[in-house]
């Protein structure tokens, strides 16, 4: 493939995927759908497509069984960095939105629009959460981040790609916004920074797995243990 053609399939792939994100984002966190499983549905089929699509990305340069070679520590390495997202989420809330503050509005939000696990199958909850998180791992740093890294390379890969996770995540800040607080950046302001964890981790180890086990933990801690409570 020229250089020219692998740099504007990777733009369009970015772009498609920004699009198609932000249009499911839009479903997902309708007030209309608070805390109901169409939410991970959603989710799920989306980035099975894009996972799908990743999957012969990956196959076609030959990099599939690297990407997805799994090391020892890969686990410890996932828990560890997603304990210290859920951490830093706890300081930004206590800085941004501490309680009984306008601002606390946004974390609410954000909460009841997620639902109570308690009136769902706990189990099924989390396997959902996992697996979704697993998806979108794959399709953003597999997909997204490594069609740039091979066309624009990877310092520039790794910020675009976390720039344009946030961007697909804009519709949060209507969604959830509040009268009194305004517009909710909590999501977007989360899925740049965790972008940039998360992609520097596929950077670094060259693998899929460190990330996918970050990314799923984080996403299942803000779920089961919120960082907000009444």
């Amino acid at each position: 493939m020229s250089e020219l053609k692998e740099k504007w399939e990777a733009a369009a792939t970015a772009i498609g995927v920004t699009i198609a994100t932000t249009i499911v984002m839009r479903f997902v966190f309708d007030p209309a759908r608070a805390g109901k499983p169409a939410m991970l549905i959603a989710l799920g089929l989306l980035y099975a497509m894009c996972a799908a699509v990743a999957l012969q990305r990956l196959h076609r340069r030959g990099e599939l069984r690297a990407k997805f070679r799994p090391s020892w520590g890969d686990l410890t390495l996932g828990v560890v960095t997603a304990g210290v997202l859920y951490g830093a989420a706890q300081l930004v809330m206590a800085a941004f939105a501490p309680h009984g503050s306008p601002r606390e509005a946004w974390v609410i939000r954000l909460y009841l629009q997620l639902g109570d696990p308690e009136a769902l199958e706990r189990e099924l909850v989390s396997a959902a959460v996992f697996l979704v998180a697993a998806l979108e791992e794959v399709t953003w740093r597999g997909l997204v981040m490594r069609s740039l890294e091979v066309a624009y390379g990877t310092r520039r890969a790794l910020v675009a790609s976390a720039l344009l996770f946030g961007a697909a995540h804009v519709p949060t800040l209507f969604l959830l916004s509040d009268p009194v607080a305004g517009l909710n950046p909590l999501i977007v302001l989360a899925a740049v920074g965790c972008g940039l964890v998360w992609g520097a981790m596929f950077w670094r180890t060259s693998r899929l797995m460190p990330a996918i086990f970050a990314h799923a933990f984080f996403s299942w801690a803000i779920v089961e243990i919120p960082i907000w409570r009444p």
